[in-house]
């Protein structure tokens, strides 16, 4: 039994967390909308790892990294941490990149009007 692969799991996320934090792009933005939207997103992707399990695509392999830890048959616990920070990264990494598209196009369009402002009649 081994923790590592979930404490790695909860190092990133942390991490992603202090991403977060900083710059306040989903849990410290609104943190309502980002709780149901990470679980939605993790509740939809456990209902196709529960699929995959049952049609027998998903197996649960020997590793020396996990805990040995099973939720349900094939469903470690380490899955379901892995769900919800893949939820929760990807709604960090789709807020950033949202408000660096935002701020581009700020600048693009103020750039606009000052060339524009200083253009001959």
């Amino acid at each position: 039994m081994s923790l590592a692969y979930l404490m790695a799991l909860v190092v990133s996320a942390l991490g992603v967390g202090a991403i977060d934090a900083r710059w306040r792009l989903a849990l410290f933005a609104d943190p309502r909308r980002a709780l149901v939207a990470v679980g939605a997103t993790a509740a939809v992707m456990l209902l196709l790892d529960l699929a995959a399990i049952a049609t027998g695509s998903f197996r649960l392999g020997a590793s020396p990294w996990m805990t040995g830890i099973e939720v349900l048959p094939h469903l470690p616990i380490e899955e379901l941490a892995f769900l919800v920070f893949l939820a929760y990264v990807s709604l960090v990494a789709f807020a950033g990149a949202a408000r660096v598209l935002a701020a581009r196009a700020r600048r693009s369009s103020a750039s606009r009007a000052t060339a524009r402002a200083g253009e001959a009649p």
